[in-house]
């Protein structure tokens, strides 16, 4: 019996057997799966050039066990044609998917937040409000979302001018006394209380966010390292002849 499903997305695929394709997806209705697309790669390609990251896509698949079998291919929607920077942020987010989501949980809020996010990232929009809101999200919806206006442990508010101390399984702790070089390891106060407001105008609340964000998401991902963002190093090195290269 086939499943059918509009609404999904390609999250990572990597060759299978002769000429099939093992593929991560993310739908809206069945969380994350993962399918076969038997002759991928094959003459007779099932989807053709359609099953591609960042396409949304209608799918039908079959299997009683957790691996699927894909039985049709079809693009529902545009494809968005990322460039630059943003496709690494494109691959970031899909490997965060496939790394911290279980599969076959529905987490519809996420999907839209992704399938949106997507979208505007094809565009001219700042994307780093976009991904640190997207993150905060997932991190609330696998179940480790934290307060950033109190402190857990003593049920206090947090407190603009006040430096505090992250630990992701417990929240945020007031620190009375911060070496120099501790506070700037700690997170101020007013910076957590801008991000809980979704306030993202102030550069020292985007270094906040990003490090606060790394942390918590570290905590969860382990020890392994992402590939994006070991992608996004390489494809940033300097050539010899630039300028980054010569320390200019």
């Amino acid at each position: 019996m086939n499943t059918e499903n509009k609404k999904n997305y390609v999250l990572h695929a990597r060759d299978y057997r002769e000429s099939s394709q093992l593929v991560d997806l993310f739908s809206r209705d069945y969380g994350r799966l993962r399918a076969v697309a038997k002759g991928a790669r094959g003459k007779r390609k099932l989807g053709g050039q359609q099953l591609q990251a960042f396409t949304p896509l209608s799918l039908s698949w079959r299997g009683k066990g957790d691996l699927k079998s894909l039985t049709s291919v079809e693009a529902s929607g545009n494809s968005a044609a990322l460039h630059g920077e943003k496709i690494y942020i494109g691959l970031y987010l899909n490997e965060l998917l496939v790394r911290l989501l279980p599969e076959y949980v529905p987490h519809e809020n996420l999907f839209d937040r992704y399938s949106d996010l997507i979208a505007q990232l094809a565009s001219n929009v700042d994307p780093e409000p976009l991904l640190r809101r997207f993150e905060l999200l997932l991190l609330e919806e696998i179940g480790y979302g934290f307060d950033m206006t109190t402190e857990l442990a003593e049920n206090r508010p947090i407190i603009a001018g006040e430096t505090y101390d992250f630990r992701p399984d417990q929240g945020f702790m007031r620190v009375d006394s911060f070496s120099e070089q501790g506070k700037e390891r700690g997170f101020q106060g007013e910076y957590l209380l801008a991000i809980a407001e979704d306030d993202f105008q102030s550069v020292e609340v985007r270094r906040c966010a990003k490090r606060l964000l790394r942390s918590a998401l570290q905590a969860q991902l382990g020890e392994r390292p992402l590939l994006s963002r070991q992608l996004f190093r390489q494809a940033r090195v300097p050539t010899s002849g630039s300028n980054e290269a010569r320390g200019e």
